[in-house]
């Protein structure tokens, strides 16, 4: 006998290398996931993107579904979308579509690549999604629900590698190593410097503000603000015609005036933190200055480059079909992952990046004008707060949800596996 699917069945499973956010109940969509497993716990079984260790996410998997989301294995009546990157092969979606219905007795699963759905969460089907991860940045082009695989580049460069050049920082630091020195309790390591990243409205992106920071990069930013005033004014023309449903756009956020010190809290002692806090993600925008051994390896694969995130915007852009689409990517930009909270950090990529704008009155209609970016509408009252802009992955995924799992047609049922086997994968997927 068929179960019938409810909504407030369905389950979203977004898989992350450093963090996995799931919830169950998608007739709500306007609430963050209920579950958030740190995947340290778990050996981090996805490093780069890649599987490294089966057993391990399939415990990840298991612990969600059953303790987490207290589903019952016997007679399970969760269907499971479950959001996965890009660069997950053929094999790989079918040894998943085996453990969900072998394993956790799941009565229907849809796999879903995660660009798409962060797309999704902000409103749009087109666009570009730039996602900075814990290990990496993934820069891919969405044109009309269709992930353009050729575009698809990753820069070896994420979260850790901002803790690893902060730590630096921090360590030039005289007055805060000498303060540390005297205590017993704190360290001056990595998780150090990750608490102070992580804290909101410490380590904005500033660029062009009234602070302090390093001469190289002052220099380099004085540079992009000169470029800017020379591009024409913004073109009114629109390849693509616009209504009223189309995502709202949104002006990167001012950050204002920026204290040159601020005082943060770790461990019961305070700590004064200087401007150079604003410059964490400049391995980001000079990616060959930074990178360490263990990432230098990862080139031999064309799937990595150590350009700028700015050029392989460009690069994305320019690879894409039709050219008539190009422009209006720039205007479509959602930053996901679980970077994209600082502040600043639209604005940082928005002054680069028009570098590579046409610098003419005379630009042609295929070549972008200005740059904007999306994120959660405000028709999602609790989402559209800023620091749920990371879930809009998990976000577009419950939307999907909603749309697949009412019709058996739409995604693999148990009645499909148990007839085809796990390559039944690649007849239902976005």
């Amino acid at each position: 006998m068929s179960i019938a699917l409810r909504e407030e069945n369905f389950v979203v499973i977004n898989v992350g290398s450093s963090t996995t956010v799931a919830g169950i109940g998608m007739h709500d969509t306007n609430k963050p996931p209920a579950v958030i497993v740190n995947m340290a716990d778990y050996n981090y079984p996805i490093k780069f993107n890649q599987i490294v260790d089966w057993k391990e996410l399939e415990n990840c998997w298991h612990h969600i579904l059953f303790k987490e989301l207290n589903i019952k294995k016997s007679r399970n009546e969760s269907p499971v979308l479950l959001a996965v990157p890009m660069q997950w092969t053929k094999l790989e979606y079918e040894r998943i579509t085996q453990i969900f219905f072998e394993n956790f007795n799941v009565p229907g699963i849809y796999i879903a690549p995660q660009p798409l759905l962060s797309l999704f969460g902000c409103g749009a089907v087109s666009g570009l999604v730039v996602d900075i991860g814990s290990e990496v940045t993934d820069v891919n082009v969405v044109i009309d629900s269709n992930v353009q695989n050729q575009s698809s580049i990753t820069i070896p460069i994420g979260g850790n590698d901002f803790d690893k050049y902060f730590l630096q920082l921090l360590q030039k630091d005289t007055n805060l190593v000498q303060q540390i020195d005297s205590l017993t309790d704190v360290e001056l390591d990595l998780e150090f410097a990750k608490y102070i990243r992580e804290l909101p409205g410490i380590c904005n992106v500033s660029v062009g503000q009234d602070n302090k920071i390093s001469e190289g990069t002052a220099l380099a930013n004085k540079d992009i603000i000169n470029s800017m005033t020379e591009l024409p004014i913004e073109s009114t023309e629109e390849i693509i015609e616009e209504d009223e449903h189309n995502p709202k756009k949104v002006e990167e956020e001012d950050v204002g005036d920026i204290p040159e010190t601020v005082e943060i809290e770790y461990k019961g002692h305070k700590f004064s933190i200087g401007p150079y806090r604003h410059q964490v993600v400049d391995p980001l925008f000079a990616p060959e200055q930074f990178l360490v051994d263990d990432k230098k390896s990862l080139l031999s694969s064309n799937l990595f480059t150590t350009s700028s995130l700015a050029e392989v915007l460009r690069m994305a852009t320019m690879s894409c079909e039709p050219p008539e689409i190009r422009p209006k990517l720039w205007e479509t930009i959602t930053i996901a992952g679980g970077c994209c909270r600082m502040a600043g950090l639209a604005k940082r990529i928005k002054m680069e990046a028009q570098l590579y704008l046409p610098h003419s009155e005379n630009a042609g209609d295929t070549q972008p004008r200005h740059i904007n970016f999306l994120r959660i509408p405000d028709y999602f009252t609790v989402l559209k707060d800023k620091q749920y802009q990371q879930y809009s992955t998990w976000l577009g995924g419950a939307i999907v949800a909603k749309l697949i799992f009412i019709d058996a047609k739409n995604y693999i049922s148990k009645v499909d596996y148990n007839e085809h086997g796990p390559t039944v994968v690649h007849t239902k997927s976005l």
